[in-house]
């Protein structure tokens, strides 16, 4: 059975915004992302450090009147994931969001043993979740004990290191969830929840998360909707491009190329329509 290289990683997510100032504010001055690369009135890259040549973020304003809020009836994103490289930045940012209270809507806080999270909504209630690696239940998170980690200087952006470390996603079915992300993709399944299933490369305890909570007759993405426009998985090398890309010629699925990173990158669709960027690093 095809396996991705354990090396796989989620590269980055892109966001269709219903007003980029307004998201641009809110994970620039909020959260806490710098710009990165050119900028134009309806695109934005952003990254942890703006002198990378890669970016974590990108944030895309959708035409008003040819998009759609995304409803329970529509597959997509349920949330993705911030993954911050020690416990004393999580510990920073939840004090820093905490005095921002007004300005954020939190979702809740959770420790799931293989990490802590925070969970918020950004202005268009897409779902973010910000947390650190520790050793997948779910418990109240010990915000007293994290908090003893923070440090003086406190929050001042996302640190260098920071990356996307899931992204979680709504779908119509499980089953054709564990064909195309397993099979095809080569994910190991991770674990599974009622409703649930979770999938990564080599032994993280999972880059893709997939669910049916909004029930199995909901509708395919829209990549001219608010939310998830598309999200990337990067590959370590040009060797293993090329055998991805070997692998899924043989099951016919359409592939085209993306010039926005370099040629070396094809552009796909899950079952549910949500699309899916697959390059080399």
């Amino acid at each position: 059975m095809f396996e991705i290289h354990p090396a796989a990683k989620i590269g980055y997510v892109s966001l269709n915004v219903s007003d980029i100032q307004r998201s641009l504010k809110f994970y620039q001055s909020i959260l806490g992302f710098r710009k990165v690369l050119k900028q134009s009135a309806d695109r934005v890259l952003l990254s942890s450090n703006e002198k990378s040549s890669s970016h974590l973020l990108e944030l895309v304003q959708v035409n008003q009147s040819k998009s759609n809020s995304v409803s329970p009836k529509n597959a997509g994103l349920y949330h993705f994931a911030i993954l911050l490289p020690e416990r004393k930045n999580l510990a920073d940012v939840l004090r820093y969001l905490s005095d921002k209270h007004d300005q954020v809507h939190f979702d809740g806080l959770a420790d799931h043993l293989v990490s802590e999270a925070i969970y918020i909504r950004d202005p268009d209630f897409n779902g973010v979740e910000i947390y650190n690696r520790l050793q997948m239940a779910t418990l109240p998170l010990n915000i007293d004990d994290l908090l003893k980690e923070s440090t003086v200087k406190g929050w001042d952006g996302m640190p260098a290191n920071t990356v996307i470390g899931h992204v979680h996603l709504h779908v119509s079915s499980l089953s054709n969830t564990m064909k195309f992300y397993h099979e095809i993709l080569g994910l190991n399944l991770t674990t599974t929840y009622p409703g649930a299933y979770f999938f990564a490369a080599g032994r993280y305890h999972h880059h893709i998360a997939t669910n049916t909570w909004f029930g199995t007759n909901i509708l395919p993405a829209s990549p001219e909707s608010i939310g998830l426009n598309h999200f990337s998985i990067e590959l370590p090398n040009m060797e293993e491009f090329d055998r991805m890309v070997k692998h899924l010629q043989q099951y016919k699925i359409a592939a085209k190329s993306s010039s926005s990173l370099s040629t070396k990158a094809i552009l796909i669709h899950d079952p549910n329509g949500i699309r899916i960027q697959v390059y080399r690093n």
